[in-house]
Parts: C-alpha cells; structure tokens; sequence
C-alpha cells in the first residue's frame, strides 16, 4: 500500500515552493495569538511543495488546554483524505522583538518558521516562509491563502493579494473552490486512521529523495 501510495504522489507532486532571484523580503512581523488562530480555515491558494490537488484543502488549528498547539493539513482529491500534520509553537522573530514568527514541526521532522503577511481572524490570513539559497542571491518561499470561509470573499481576497505583492510579486498559487460539499469528511472525522499514515508516511519518504 506504501509504495503504491507513494508512486500515486510522485505523480500527482505538481505544486512546488516558489522562487525568486532575490533574497528573502524583511518581513514586518506581528504578534500571534494562537487561541484567536483556533479552529478551520480553508485554503484558497497556496505555494507549496506538499501535493495540494482536488477541490477542497484545509488547515486546521488546535490549540488545547494545556496551551499546546496542533496544527492539521488536509486535501481531498478523488473522495481521498490526505494529511500532514504537525505541532506549533511561537517564536520571537530576530528582525522584530515584538514580532512573532509561527514554528511548526511536522511529522516527518521538517521545521519551517512562518510569517504572517496579514491576518484577520475572522476572515482570512496569509502565511509566509522563505529560505535564501546559499549565495544569497535568490531564495525559495512557500505562502498559503487560508478563509475562513470556503467562499472567499472579494475584499478580503484584494486584501490578501496586496499584502502579498508588498513582498513578493508573480506567484503562482494552486488555487481551490471550495464548497461545504467538496470538504466534507476534511476534518478526518469519516476518514480510517490508515490513511493519515499512508499519507504522512509517504511525505516523509518524497522529502527524502529531494
């Protein structure tokens, strides 16, 4: 089941991390309150090297009463779940003291600090990463478009696009349409534990041969 899982993302592996032939943008950091963060966001666009396909891709936050965090991403294509999934933890951005940059650690043991470009809490928000290449003359960074709703709005969408060209310009995202229809069964609550395995277990095997 493992290897035909992984020849299935091998093949499907169309999205990727963006690029520039600049260093990384000085982001202006903001504080992040990972309780406000809580809960379901859906994901209108993204720059990733995680295979998003289908109509539907979610991320979810949990943040428990322990003032841990868990953080939960998944897509559906072909009414199959797939997960990657990871724990969160704030940490002080160096450029800005009173900024704060999001630091997940995912199961395959992959550590990616986050910025936030914008974020609305009740409507949107707009996560950044980015790593210079070892000259420094170019780099590599991943965004995500995260809703609140899977119909997203046109002001908040505008609102997005600009906080994202402030920083970088002419990214190519993988976008989804979203419906309650096309999402449901994305929390995994209808999905076996088998494929959350699968699905991580094969991740982890990708990011090794790249």
């Amino acid at each position: 089941m493992l290897i035909i899982s992984l020849v299935l993302v091998l093949c499907v592996f169309g999205t990727d991390t963006a690029m520039q032939n600049a260093p990384c943008p000085v982001v202006s950091t903001r504080e992040i309150d990972l309780k406000e963060l809580d809960g379901k966001w859906y994901v209108a666009g993204a720059a990733t090297d995680l295979p998003l396909q289908g109509d539907c891709a979610m991320v979810v936050f949990n943040h428990k009463n322990d003032n841990t965090t868990d953080v939960s991403i998944s897509w559906i294509n072909n009414n199959t779940a797939s997960f990657y999934n990871g724990s969160v933890a704030l940490t002080m951005d160096p450029n800005n003291s009173s900024g704060d940059l999001l630091l997940i650690t995912y199961t395959d043991q992959k550590i990616e600090s986050y910025s936030f470009l914008d974020v609305n809490y009740e409507h949107y928000a707009v996560i950044f990463s980015c790593n210079n290449s070892d000259d420094g003359n170019s780099s590599t960074y991943e965004l995500w478009k995260l809703s609140r709703s899977p119909h997203l709005k046109d002001q908040d969408a505008e609102e997005m696009d600009q906080a994202i060209n402030y920083y970088v310009q002419d990214t190519e995202f993988v976008n989804f349409n979203a419906t309650e229809d096309s999402c449901q069964g994305n929390g995994g609550n209808d999905i076996h534990s088998s494929v959350a395995i699968t699905s991580v277990a094969t991740i982890a095997l990708f990011r090794r041969f790249y």
